[in-house]
């Protein structure tokens, strides 16, 4: 609004507009605490955000200073904040170098204002403090703010305003499309990657690069049209990108928060290095959550948004922990360094939700899977009491899992729940994954046999979720849990066709296997790294079937280059095994589930203990090789692969 000098009454919108509360500055939106000082002391923004609204006060030098009505000037942002005010948000330093630089451009001719001096900026807030941990050289309570100097024109602002008008990263979709994107994601992919509020929608002026980000998650949750659908995911790709590099968004949870959404980009096969990639912005994620401090319990209760932070800091352990077994990269989270509480649905905006609950199950079941990492077959430190505890705590989980998540009611019927469907099959998949690093301590038919019924599981869970076409809804990190399934069902292929003279025709192993090849055949339109564990499968089931039986004696298989064993304190050539005391408690699902159920009913049988059944496949999977190894050994041992598939 245009002030005219000398007007009685010019004045008091003048001192209105300076009445504004410290988030609304921070984010530089318009702030109503002026209008709002008589009815409740908080501005919209923040009554909506159900944020503590503190007003922002001016400094001393600018209450006091006495102006003429000609002489004017836009106010200088200050940064120098009370002392009570602890919660506030900081100033972005680029809002304080456009607003020196307009004060600079207001002053008359006639005038030479002083040199500008350092704006301070003091972060007050744990996600705007940079962590310093406790055994630092630095000061762990000094000084927090830092100075940026007050100059007229910034080329880097420059540059980066260019990047985002050419890249059109500051263009949202229509709202309706916004919308509709944002739905997908609450509800497709929200119970595995919780980290974003509602709320955080329905605000005056959401954050531009939070929405572009939702927007890519929405859009690869779509079922694919075309062989181009991926254009449009990268479209908002591109945009969310050119606004994170171009730091267009100021405030550091969104900031993270839009990061993890961006893990979601994962086009390319991991064998491509690319920064394009979930796992580049995952690494930056974790760096990111480290420097404000998300990985230390002790900064929670002074959050703004504990639980929101929580289950942020929860999705990075759990992505480290699946990239890690799934590629054998090394771990960036290690737990000497991460000390927060496990999430609980009160973590969440509706503790209620379904979503809420299956999060915490699934985090609580990585943290088991966390426990066998690194995945080494004959990892020495490992003892038999050892992987005896890490089995009781699967059986744990599976057998506290609540009355009404289950597969069947009590008339048989089916009571199919995806989101639920989705976290067994990674339950499964940890199983298989115990018997390949906890393997040696049991009778190889043991390893076999559970392995067997954990992927026959696994795949019937995903052939009722393609029944209902649902199997698009899975992420990228699905590929090698797939690729887990297929490995037990290769083996008993293999088996199965070598202890025949005749061809297998209606083998259930091949049955099961073409079940999971045509899952994988649909998704490598959205996942192209799909392909690769597509292609492989399909190339050593074709060669297991070609070879007919087998004349050399299982002893005589060529043996991998293993570690020596001549201190390993539990050899399995002693034949002192384990016992896994009941064995059903693993599988506490009804037979209809899946037709190798009834495998287990053998494995507690008297003769079971006397090695009646010693001559299945010696899966041991202290051999357990990745899928070009498995051609070149006729498919015996066996180790855990890494998936040629990109992470979620």
């Amino acid at each position: 609004m245009a002030v005219v000098a000398g007007h009685p009454t010019s004045r008091p919108p003048r001192s209105r507009s300076r009445v504004v509360c410290q988030r609304c500055h921070a984010r530089k939106v318009k702030c109503d605490l002026a209008l709002r000082l008589r009815t409740g002391d908080i501005c919209t923004n923040c009554d909506k955000r159900d944020e503590v609204c503190e007003r922002r006060e001016q400094p001393n030098s600018q209450k006091n200073r006495r102006r003429q009505p000609s002489q004017i000037l836009p106010v200088v942002p200050a940064h120098t904040l009370s002392p009570a005010q602890n919660s506030s948000e900081v100033n972005s330093p680029s809002s304080s170098v456009f607003d020196a630089a307009a004060v600079l451009g207001s002053v008359s001719q006639g005038e030479r204002p002083a040199p500008p001096t350092p704006v301070h900026s003091s972060p007050e807030t744990p996600e705007q403090q940079g962590y310093i941990g406790e055994f630092t050289v630095f000061p762990p309570e000094g000084p927090r703010s830092y100075e940026i100097p007050a100059m007229a024109g910034s080329p880097l602002k420059v540059i980066e305003a260019q990047i985002q008008s050419f890249a059109g990263a500051d263009q949202l979709p229509p709202k309706s499309m916004i919308e509709a994107l944002s739905s997908i994601y609450f509800k497709y992919l929200y119970h595995r990657v919780p980290v974003v509020d509602r709320q955080q929608l329905t605000t005056a002026c959401p954050s531009m690069l939070l929405q572009q980000s939702l927007c890519l998650a929405g859009s690869v949750l779509r079922h694919p049209r075309a062989t181009k659908s991926l254009a449009e995911s990268e479209s908002f790709y591109a945009r969310a990108k050119a606004l994170f590099y171009s730091n267009h968004e100021h405030d550091p949870l969104t900031i993270l928060q839009s990061v993890c959404l961006l893990t979601l980009w994962t086009v390319t096969p991991a064998s491509v290095v690319t920064i394009d990639s979930g796992w580049s912005w995952l690494g930056l994620a974790i760096r990111f959550a480290f420097q404000i401090g998300l990985h230390r319990e002790s900064t929670y209760p002074q959050r703004a948004s504990p639980g929101c932070s929580r289950r942020i800091a929860w999705f990075l352990y759990v992505q480290d922990k699946l990239n890690t077994v799934c590629f054998g990269r090394p771990q960036m989270i290690l737990a000497q360094d991460f000390d927060l509480r496990p999430p609980s649905v009160e973590d969440f905006e509706d503790p209620e939700s379904k979503d809420a609950l299956l999060f915490v199950l699934y985090t609580n079941l990585m943290t088991i899977l966390a426990k066998m990492l690194p995945l080494q077959p004959r990892d020495l430190t490992k003892t038999p009491e050892h992987a005896l505890s890490t089995l009781l705590e699967l059986k744990n989980w599976v057998g506290s899992l609540p009355v009404h998540l289950r597969i069947f009611d009590d008339s048989g019927t089916r009571c199919y729940d995806r989101g639920f469907y989705e976290v067994l099959t990674w339950y499964f998949t940890c199983i298989i994954t115990f018997f390949h690093v906890h393997g040696r301590f049991f009778r190889p038919s043991v390893n076999s046999t559970i392995t067997l019924v954990a992927s026959s599981c696994i795949i019937r869970l995903y052939q009722e979720m393609d029944y209902r076409d649902d199997i698009n809804y899975l992420m990228a990190i699905s590929n090698w849990s797939m690729m887990v399934a297929s490995l037990p069902q290769l083996n008993n292929l293999w088996s199965e066709n070598n202890s025949n003279p005749e061809p297998i025709r209606d083998s259930l192993s091949l049955e099961e296997l073409n079940i999971l090849l045509e899952i994988l055949d649909q998704r490598t339109v959205k996942f192209p790294g799909s392909k690769a564990i597509l292609d492989k499968v399909s190339r050593i089931k074709t060669i297991i079937l070609s070879c007919g039986p087998s004349s050399i004696p299982l002893s005589n298989l060529p043996q991998p280059d293993l570690p020596d064993n001549a201190n390993d304190p539990w050899s399995p050539s002693w034949g002192n095994y384990a016992t896994i005391p009941s064995v059903h408690e693993m599988f506490p699902f009804p037979k209809e589930l899946s037709p190798r159920l009834d495998l287990l009913s053998t494995m507690e049988a008297d003769e079971f203990l006397n090695g009646v059944f010693d001559h299945f496949t010696d899966w041991s999977f202290e051999n357990f090789l990745n899928l070009e190894d498995f051609i070149a050994h006729t498919g015996m041992q066996q180790r855990l692969p890494t998936a040629d598939c990109a992470p979620l």
